[in-house]
């Protein structure tokens, strides 16, 4: 992408989400909830280099990978004390006519698309997410999560396509 600014500030806003962790595990069992933030980041950060993908660090607990492919969103990486967020920010508001057809198109996608999911966000970008248990990833499941959700972003982008003002 062009702006990969704006992409580094997305990662701001997804640990925004993350701002609140007691909401968080006040619903986790015991065991769970005392599993902290740090321990979930550090074993975020293993997970991304043990999986080979090129990656920063852009916050304490995010991270972004770069696409090999030129002209292809980074993948956001995000985490709380249990859970790890992967996702996509696969069209920018700027560049989306929004319509009722594409708001349709987007509850029919989000219904068909298994292990993720797709929306708008706050800012009214396109994403393509998943959530796990960050306790019970390993290097498989992390891989799989992140193939998983390009594979979810590669198919919202062509089926929305028809709708970006600049495909």
């Amino acid at each position: 992408m062009k702006d990969k600014g704006k992409f580094a500030h997305k990662a701001v806003i997804l640990s925004l989400l993350l701002a609140f962790p007691h909401l968080l595990t006040a619903a986790l069992p015991a065991e769970t909830a005392t599993q902290t933030t740090a321990d979930a980041a550090a074993k975020t950060s293993r997970l991304l280099q043990e999986s080979g993908y090129a990656h920063r660090k852009t916050g304490d607990h995010t991270w972004l990978i770069e696409r090999m492919e030129t002209n292809k969103p980074p993948i956001l990486v995000a985490n709380g004390p249990d859970f790890l967020v992967v996702g996509i920010i696969v069209a920018e508001k700027k560049n989306m006519r929004v319509s009722a057809d594409l708001s349709l198109k987007l509850l029919k996608l989000n219904h068909s698309l298994d292990y993720v999911k797709c929306g708008l966000d706050a800012d009214d970008d396109l994403f393509v997410r998943s959530e796990v248990r960050i306790r019970v990833t390993d290097l498989a499941a992390f891989k799989a999560l992140v193939e998983g959700v390009i594979s979810g972003a590669d198919r919202a982008y062509a089926e929305v396509k028809p709708f970006l003002i600049t495909p």
